[in-house]
Order: structure tokens, then sequence, then C-alpha cells
């Protein structure tokens, strides 16, 4: 498969996984490759990533266990596919946020509330993307590349987007003078916790104190 073609199919494969589609029930529609994927995310996420074996997920997709190796490699190139997959959920997410956020002059506070409110929910709290992260979480400490996603899906690209959305702001005159780095530190600092301790109440809480302290209105 050429590195075209691989685009291509990351593309389709993250349009089909945040709708959480698979073949049988709701799943219905997808290829036996996106099928792999979203089994092994099941068993992943119940089991742990060393105790599922190729075998298992073969199992789980319906296939034969030699037929699976016709999509992936082995389990680490699927671990692989499953963060990809999360990716272009992240980047689908950024661009209708980007797209939305320059069809308008200023952001009033509720709906600047909300959008820090969807990122946890929509986003971090995903069906499709709550598993991964949960894995993510139980193996980076012994695998480096699981380590470099959490971060990040966590913390890295986050506080990169929010960087360029405060850029703008300030741009348009909507921000007080604050330092933007330590401003979207501050922001992902918030949304982590929330997603740790689940409490959205208490995010409210402080994205309305926050944009009442950055934001000029």
């Amino acid at each position: 498969m050429s590195k075209t073609d691989k685009l291509e199919q990351k593309k389709e494969d993250s349009k089909d996984f945040l709708a959480g589609k698979d073949k049988s029930g709701p799943y219905e529609g997808l290829t036996t490759r996106q099928i792999v994927l979203q089994k092994s995310l099941e068993l992943f996420s119940m089991q742990g990533f060393a105790a599922v074996s190729m075998r298992n997920i073969a199992d789980a997709a319906g296939i034969r266990a030699s037929s699976i190796y016709h999509h992936f490699k082995g389990k680490q190139e699927l671990f692989d596919a499953l963060v990809e997959q999360v990716n272009g959920i992240k980047d689908h997410l950024k661009i209708n946020f980007l797209t939305a956020f320059d069809q308008v002059e200023t952001i009033e506070e509720d709906p600047f509330v909300r959008s820090g409110i969807f990122f946890l929910t929509g986003f971090l709290k995903n069906p499709q993307v709550a598993p991964l992260l949960q894995v993510l979480e139980a193996e980076r400490f012994h695998n480096e590349s699981a380590e470099k996603a959490w971060k990040e899906l966590l913390f890295l690209a986050p506080m990169e987007h929010e960087l360029h959305v405060f850029q703008k702001m300030k741009e348009r005159g909507m921000l007080q003078d604050i330092q933007l780095d330590a401003l979207a530190a501050e922001y992902q600092a918030m949304i982590v916790f929330a997603y740790f301790s689940g409490d959205l109440g208490m995010l409210e809480v402080q994205l309305r104190r926050f944009y009442k302290r950055t934001v000029k209105c």
C-alpha cells in the first residue's frame, strides 16, 4: 500500500471509528480491517495489551487467525493504527472548531465554556477515544510508543491547538495582555484535571473564571 493509499485509509478509518460502526448491529458497513481495529480496542481495554493475542483478536473479529496478518503484521502495527485513528478524530474536530471560530468576531462566555467542556466530553471521553487512552495509560510505563501517544493526545497536541487559538484571539484584540504559552498550559491543566476527576461542574466554574480573567468583554 502506497503512502497516499495509507493516508486515505487512515481518513476513512477515522470517520467510521468516530461513528462507532462495525459490521454487526451498530457497526454495520465496515471493512474487515476496521472490524479488527474495533475488536482489538475492545480487547485491549478489557484485558490489557500484553494479555491479548492476534488469535484472540481474529476470533473476536470472526476471521481465521491467518487472515488477520493480511491487514496487520502484528499487535504493535495494529496498536499504531488505533492511535492513528484517534489522531484522525482529533484532526477532524480541530478543523470543525477552527472553521467555526473563523466565522465569529467575538467569543461570548457560554460558547467559550461549552467548547472547553466539549473537548472533554466529545473527544477525551468519546466512546471511541476513551478506551484507547485507558490502554495508553496502562501501557505507557513499559511501552515507549504508548508513552509518546499518551502525552501527545492528552497534553502536547491540545496545548498546540489552544496556543494557536489564543494567538488568533490576541490578534483580534480579544485577550488581556497575558503570556500565551502559560495561558494554554493553564487551560489544558483544567481539562486534564476534569478528565481524571470526572467533575464537569468544577470544570465549568473554572472555565468561567478563566474567561472573565483573560478575555476582553
